[in-house]
This record gives C-alpha cells, sequence and structure tokens, in this order.
C-alpha cells in the first residue's frame, strides 16, 4: 500500500464515508510531513491560541489540523455551520462544551466529536483551567480561514465590523449572529 492510499484510509477511518463521497483524489506529489511539537504557524484568535499543522495541500485536500488553547470562560467561535466540510475534535487537555443544533456534549480530555457539515454549532471552555485540543478539518481547507482569521488579532487586535462576515462568504460559514447572545447569556461565555 502507497503513502498516498495509506493517507486515504486514514482520513476515512477518522471522518467516515463524508469524505469519500465530497473528495476528489486528485493526483498530486505527496511527500513526507514531519512536524516537531513547536512548529508551525501560531497565532491567536482573541485570548486563544492557535497553532497551524497540517494544510489541505500536505494531505493532497483530505483534510487540515491546528492545534488549539481555549482559556476558562472563553467562547471558541461564535454558532456557525458550513457545507463544504465537516470538523473532527480531540481534546488533549482540560474539557470543552460543544453545541451541535441543540444538543450539548461534554468533551473531556481524550475524547473525540464530531460536528457535522450543515448543523449550526460552536464550543467553549466553561471550566477552570485551559483546554487544549486538535481540530481536524475534512476534507480541508478551514485551517486557510482560520490563518487568515488569526491575522485579524495579531498586536491584540480585534475584527472590525464585516470582517468575519467577509471572511465566512470566502470560506463558506454562515453564522447564527442572533444565536451568539443567547449561548454567551445562558452559559456564561465570551469572545
Amino acid at each position: 500500500m502507497n503513502r498516498r492510499h495509506l493517507l486515504q484510509l486514514l482520513a476515512t477511518t477518522m471522518a467516515g464515508p463524508a469524505i469519500l463521497a465530497n473528495t476528489a483524489f486528485a493526483a498530486a506529489d505527496p511527500r513526507p510531513v514531519h512536524i516537531p511539537a513547536a512548529a508551525g504557524k501560531k497565532g491567536k484568535i482573541g485570548e486563544g491560541d492557535i497553532h497551524f499543522k497540517l494544510n489541505s495541500q500536505q494531505t493532497s485536500g483530505l483534510m487540515g489540523t491546528t492545534e488549539s488553547v481555549l482559556p476558562p470562560g472563553l467562547l471558541g467561535a461564535p454558532p456557525h455551520s458550513h457545507k463544504g466540510f465537516d470538523e473532527i475534535c480531540r481534546v488533549l487537555e482540560g474539557t470543552l462544551t460543544i453545541m451541535v443544533g441543540d444538543e450539548v456534549f461534554k468533551v473531556n480530555a481524550g475524547d473525540w466529536h464530531l460536528r457535522p457539515r450543515g448543523i449550526v454549532h460552536t464550543f467553549w471552555n466553561d471550566g477552570k483551567v485551559p483546554a487544549k485540543f486538535i481540530e481536524i478539518c475534512a476534507p480541508g481547507g478551514h485551517e486557510a480561514y482560520m490563518s487568515e482569521l488569526s491575522e485579524l488579532f495579531v498586536n491584540n487586535a480585534r475584527p472590525k465590523p464585516g470582517d468575519l462576515d467577509k471572511l465566512a462568504t470566502k470560506y463558506d460559514i454562515a453564522f447564527d449572529w442572533p444565536k451568539l447572545p443567547v449561548v454567551m447569556q445562558k452559559y456564561g461565555v465570551h469572545l
């Protein structure tokens, strides 16, 4: 079995058949990728840290990955949905609370969670310690959105009105803005 087929099998095993149905396996010149623990672009999104690991160019479009730390009391993203990719989360330390539709999940260290495309979702840290987690987006491409988003927070800046909506249009994100204050008030979290 060659590396390409092994990567396809791994992605299918982790994210399920949705990947195969929506990913064209274009010809690529696959290369091994080693990412040391401290390597990769680092950024901030609000008060949270994000560390970019694999991108869609490195995985023949199959996935993109990031590693993040979300401090206590913070919402990781405004409620949103997307049509073209799923988000898979693995919590490494602490606990995340993830809302998908009307369901709320406590995702503890060692747990995995799938946020499927097409359903409004958000997540937050309502614990007492920072939550460290890996995000896998399948197929890849969402990591480009996250990279551009982190640029809006350079030097402690904050997005200007319209910035998030402009990025959302470019990257298949549909924010559910009316749900944001409801989630923030009900769960005592903030952006």
